[in-house]
C-alpha cells in the first residue's frame, strides 16, 4: 500500500479526481443563476403587480343589492416583459365577479380577470370575496333636521326648525333599510348665529347604534332652515343718585326719560332683570339742568334700547330773610288781671327764614302765628315760651324762644 500510494498513478488519479469535484461544484452555481436569470431578447420575462385594480361586479342592479364587495384588488402579472409592462400601463384588462346566476343569500364567489393576452399569466389577490346578495328595496322617511345650539350669538334662542324637502327616499339592501332608525340633517355654520340661516345639509342615515348604513339616499343633501328670536322685554329706569349737591342748594324734582327701556336677551336671563339703572352725579349742579346719562352696564344682555337716557334736574338755590316786628298775641289771661310785655320791650319779636329762593320770597308777617299761654298764671313776673305756627316749606327760627312778662290784679292796681 505504501509503494502505490508512492507511485505516480496514484497522485495522478487523486489529482484528477480533485479536478472532477472543482469544475462540478462551479458550474453548479452557474447553472442555478442561469436558470433564475431572465432570457435575453425578445423572450426576455418579467413579473409586475398591479395594485388596486377596480373590481366590476355583474347583477341584476334594478332589483338586487350586493354588499361585501371590495372596491379594488391587486393583479399579479408574469409573462413577456413588454406585454407586462403595457398591460400595466394601460390596464386595459378587467378584473370582475359574475353574479347572475347567485340567488339571495351569502356566497363566496371567484374574481375573474378577461381582456388579457395569453402569453401572460395573471393571480388576483384575493381570489375569492364573500358577497351579500339581498333584495333591495326603497323606502321614504322624514328627515329630522339638527344644530348645535352653541352655535347660538349670546342672548338668542332658537325659535325653530325646518328641513326642505321634509322627507327622502333611501334604497338599500332590505335587512340594511330595516335597520335605519334615524335620518338625519346637521346644518354647519362657522360663524355664531344671530340671524334666521339657511344651509345645506348632507343626509345622515344612521341605526340605533349612530352607525352609519350603507345605503343610497334621494336627495343626498336638504336644506335646513334654522329661525332664531331675540327675546326681549320693557323694564322701568330708576335714577340712581351719587354724590351730595352743593351746599345752599335744594333738590326739588328729579326725572328720567324715557322711563321705560327695552332690554334683548336670553329669554331665562331678561326674567331676572327687574329694572335698569342710570346714575347722575349731583356733586357739581347748582342749577336747573338735563343731562344724557348712558344706562348702567349690563354685560349679560344682547342689547339696551335706548342706550342712554336724558335725567332733568330741578333745584332752588337757599335765601336768608328777615321779617321783624312778628306781634304776639296772649291768651287765656283773666278779665281781672293785666299783663306787661317787659322783654321784649317792642313787644314783638324777629323772624329768620332760610330756605328756597322761590319759597323765601312768597313768605310774610301773615304766615306766621305767634301766641302767649297766659291761663293760670298769678300776679307777678313770669317768663313764657312762645306758641309758634308757621310756613312748613322753609326753614325759620324766632329771634327768642320765651318772652318776660308781668301780671297785676287790676283791682289791687285801681285801689292803689
Amino acid at each position: 500500500m505504501d509503494k502505490f500510494m508512492e507511485s505516480r498513478w496514484f497522485m495522478r488519479i487523486v489529482g484528477l479526481l480533485l479536478a472532477l469535484i472543482l469544475y462540478m461544484s462551479v458550474n453548479f452555481g452557474d447553472l442555478q443563476k442561469e436558470a433564475n436569470r431572465p432570457s435575453s431578447g425578445s423572450s426576455q420575462e418579467d413579473v409586475e403587480t398591479v395594485q388596486d385594480v377596480p373590481l366590476e361586479v355583474f347583477y341584476d342592479s334594478d332589483n338586487l343589492v350586493v354588499t361585501g364587495m371590495p372596491e379594488t384588488v391587486n393583479v399579479r402579472l408574469e409573462g413577456p416583459k413588454a406585454l407586462v409592462q403595457a398591460a400595466k400601463q394601460v390596464k386595459d384588462f378587467q378584473v370582475y365577479v359574475d353574479l347572475n346566476d347567485v340567488g339571495i343569500g351569502n356566497h363566496q364567489v371567484e374574481v375573474k380577470i378577461d381582456n388579457l393576452s395569453d402569453k401572460m399569466q395573471a393571480k388576483v389577490n384575493p381570489g375569492y370575496v364573500n358577497v351579500s346578495v339581498q333584495e333591495k328595496v326603497t323606502k321614504e322617511f322624514g328627515v329630522e333636521p339638527e344644530f348645535n345650539e352653541g352655535l347660538l350669538a349670546d342672548g338668542y334662542d332658537a325659535q325653530g326648525l325646518a328641513v326642505e324637502p321634509k322627507t327622502v327616499k333611501v334604497t338599500g339592501a332590505k335587512d340594511e333599510v330595516e335597520r335605519i332608525t334615524y335620518v338625519k340633517a346637521t346644518i354647519d355654520v362657522d360663524n355664531e348665529i344671530n340671524q334666521n340661516v339657511t344651509r345645506e345639509a348632507q343626509v345622515q342615515v344612521l341605526d340605533r347604534n349612530y352607525n352609519k348604513l350603507d345605503v343610497e339616499v334621494e336627495p343626498e343633501t336638504v336644506d335646513v332652515t334654522v329661525s332664531v328670536t331675540n327675546p326681549s322685554k320693557s323694564v322701568p329706569i330708576s335714577v340712581k343718585e351719587k354724590g351730595e349737591l352743593p351746599e345752599g342748594v335744594t333738590l326739588n324734582s328729579i326725572s328720567v326719560k324715557p322711563k321705560e327701556a327695552t332690554i334683548f336677551g336670553n329669554q331665562s336671563l331678561l326674567d331676572t332683570v327687574k329694572e335698569l339703572f342710570a346714575e347722575v352725579d349731583l356733586s357739581d349742579i347748582k342749577k336747573d339742568t338735563t343731562k344724557k346719562v348712558k344706562i348702567g352696564p349690563q354685560s349679560d344682555l344682547n342689547k339696551v334700547t335706548p342706550e342712554e337716557v336724558e335725567i332733568t334736574i330741578d333745584v332752588s338755590t337757599d335765601e336768608d330773610k328777615e321779617l321783624t316786628g312778628l306781634e304776639i298775641t296772649p291768651e287765656g289771661l283773666p278779665e281781672d288781671y293785666e299783663y306787661t310785655m317787659t322783654s321784649p320791650e317792642a313787644e314783638a319779636v324777629d323772624v329768620s327764614l332760610s330756605g328756597p329762593q322761590d319759597e323765601v320770597s312768597k313768605v310774610t308777617k301773615d304766615d306766621f302765628s305767634l301766641a302767649l299761654d297766659l291761663s293760670g298764671l298769678e300776679p307777678g313776673e313770669h317768663e313764657v315760651e312762645i306758641t309758634a305756627q308757621g310756613p312748613d316749606n322753609v326753614d325759620w327760627t324766632l329771634s327768642q324762644k320765651t318772652v318776660t312778662v308781668e301780671i297785676k290784679d287790676k283791682n289791687t292796681s285801681a285801689e292803689g
